[in-house]
């Protein structure tokens, strides 16, 4: 029982310091994306701190540079929003249905192992039908949110972006250090007209961020 306490300890305090660590890496994120929203001029940087919805930030942090740099407009943050947006509905889609076979199996009452399988066959099939388009739209979202990263990386400090982007794709943990230490930066951003870019002058682009 004395063995049982130390594990449970153990466990907690495992947990406790995995979340607060979470929680650190999150601000981190947030106060580096948000900084360089609001000195870009993007509509809205509060986002930075909204889960979901920051995606849009990042887009919209992208597509300035796109259309800054290339005159193009490559909607990543309509892309992203939806994307994540489709992602979350068909998790917890999977999420659902689990807990409806995880239901069936344990307060069924059911006889022999046919009832069982017949009263699960649905949830399981659901399960199954919901995994292969939840896969692609992941895929998909991932390849895109690197890409809009990567422009933000390039925007940052171009030398280092591919650098950023192979550490941030291998270890994510190292994506809030890298957006928060270069927040300040517009190394790979054209200058403004007659001015030479400063944290303190906001990137001027005709752009819509709707």
């Amino acid at each position: 029982m004395e063995e049982f306490g130390v594990f449970f300890l153990i466990y907690l305090v495992t947990m406790l310091l995995t979340f607060g660590f979470s929680i650190a890496m999150y601000v981190l994120q947030a106060l580096g994306m948000y900084r360089i929203a609001n000195r870009r001029g993007i509509p809205n940087p509060w986002l930075a701190w909204i889960p979901v919805l920051n995606c849009w930030l990042l887009g919209s942090l992208s597509d300035q540079y796109q259309y800054v740099v290339k005159g193009e407009n490559r909607a990543k943050r309509k892309w992203l929003l939806w994307l994540n947006i489709a992602k979350l509905f068909l998790t917890m889609a999977i999420t659902v249905l689990g807990i409806a076979i995880a239901g069936s199996v344990l307060f069924g009452g059911f006889h022999n192992e046919s009832m069982i399988l017949n009263r699960i066959m649905g949830p399981v099939i659901g399960v199954a039908g919901v995994s292969l388009p939840l896969a692609g739209i992941t895929l998909a979202y991932a390849v895109i949110y690197f890409m809009a990263l990567y422009d933000v990386y390039k925007s940052l400090d171009p030398t280092n972006a591919v650098l950023y982007l192979v550490l941030s794709v291998l270890f994510p943990v190292t994506k809030p250090f890298f957006l928060f230490f270069n927040r300040e930066k517009d190394r790979g951003m054209p200058p403004r007209k007659g001015y030479v870019n400063t944290p303190s002058e906001p990137i001027e682009a005709d752009f819509e961020y709707v």
